[in-house]
């Protein structure tokens, strides 16, 4: 299989699997598929080249680790848990750490997550700028749990809600082909942190991946950016004075579409959508207290029925809610609660010394979780993929010299 994706150039196909895996709607249309062949892939590509003796025994006390967590919280939990999500955590865990296994060198995840990303950039781009002309021609799709508009499969659009007009253009939000801006925007931030501190560079991809995060609207996103820009311009303004008044209109422009996001969130119409992610914050903590080594489960059905609970529910001044019938936007939260917290302490204690991303450390961890705490996507192999990086590189540190 690998020596087939050399030979015809398409070694960063599986990257591309990742990718999809972290909130496309790939995943949300076909999730089960998706992450089976993820697994069967990154499998097939770990015991084709890296089944030898240093990568066994790490492959063996990875799984034999999160194996145990995984049972340890499906047994304890204090809900009855389903086993066939036990079973579907367990192919997520295992896609990951064969996926780490197979990118242990830090120069091709990069390299290969570099050109993925720059598809989903130009996808973007042109999702965003076509809209108003293949607006005749969208049809809705839908399963039980989404639906969106879409041009023949390859354009993406949410609803009404999304929608704003710019110069008496007609526009909507720009989510790429995930199932939401929010997610869109983490993806593209990545690249913004990529080209801005592993390359360093400032040219075309740059600019269209800041043009690309402004066009959707993501106030998460905008802040996010405004943070990158500003620790990457930080050194460059000190070393070229003369640049600053261009580059504090640029933050000036962006600040202001912060600004009006932010306050459209707070008594606007994305009030709700405020005070749901508010509510998800908030409300786990509640459900900690009262599980705080095994957590409720981490079977997400399961997880909505306890969060309905009346000893749970909210009134918060701004927020009024009686129960939360979806799921949690917040994954942070979330798997705080579901899994308790020794659980969730070693996985970010390793995601925090993942082996992808050395440059700016501290920021990129911080990045992590801001947007894992913005969207529910911890669970899925590109972010746990991170965090077994993280497992890989503390094995190596005790393995005994004889290996």
């Amino acid at each position: 299989m690998n020596v087939f994706l050399k030979k015809y150039n398409f070694d960063w196909l599986p990257m591309l699997l990742l990718v999809l895996s972290a909130g496309s709607l790939f995943f949300v249309f076909f999730r089960k598929e998706l992450l089976y062949l993820t697994l069967i892939v990154f499998g097939g590509l770990f015991f084709t080249k890296y089944f030898f003796k240093n990568m066994v025994i790490t492959l063996v006390v990875l799984c034999l680790l999160f194996f145990s967590l995984l049972g340890l919280n499906y047994i304890f939990s204090s809900n009855y848990q389903s086993t066939q999500k036990l079973l579907a955590n367990g192919v997520i865990f295992l896609s990951s750490i064969f996926a780490a296994l197979y990118y242990h060198n830090k120069k091709q995840f990069v390299e290969h997550l570099y050109i993925v990303l720059k598809i989903v950039l130009v996808h973007s781009i042109i999702n965003f700028i076509a809209y108003p002309f293949v607006k005749p021609f969208l049809f809705e799709i839908s399963n039980n749990r989404y639906d969106c508009f879409t041009f023949f499969n390859t354009l993406f659009y949410l609803g009404d809600s999304h929608l704003f007009s710019v110069f008496g253009f007609e526009m909507s939000r720009n989510q790429g082909i995930f199932w939401e801006p929010g997610v869109l925007q983490i993806v593209l931030n990545l690249l913004l942190f990529i080209e801005s501190f592993v390359f360093k560079r400032r040219g075309l991809v740059f600019t269209a991946t800041v043009l690309a995060i402004i066009s959707t609207f993501s106030t998460t996103g905008l802040i996010v950016m405004l943070i990158q820009l500003s620790i990457f311009f930080f050194k460059i303004i000190k070393q070229k004075t003369y640049l600053t008044p261009i580059l504090l209109l640029v933050f000036g422009s962006i600040f202001l579409v912060a600004q009006v996001n932010v306050e459209d969130k707070l008594s606007g119409k994305g009030e709700f959508s405020f005070q749901s992610r508010f509510f998800d914050l908030v409300q786990p903590i509640y459900i900690l207290k009262d599980n705080p080594i095994t957590g409720v489960g981490l079977d997400d059905e399961k997880y909505l029925e306890v969060r309905q609970q009346p000893r749970y529910s909210l009134n918060l001044g701004v927020l009024d809610f009686s129960n939360r019938s979806k799921g949690s936007t917040n994954s942070v939260m979330f798997f705080l609660a579901a899994a308790g917290i020794p659980f969730t302490v070693v996985i970010f204690v390793l995601l925090y010394n993942q082996q992808f991303f050395f440059e700016k450390r501290f920021w990129f961890f911080i990045f992590i979780i801001i947007s894992l705490m913005t969207e529910p996507l911890l669970l899925r192999p590109f972010f746990l993929t991170l965090v077994m990086s993280g497992g890989i590189h503390i094995i190596n540190k005790f393995k005994w010299k004889g290996f």
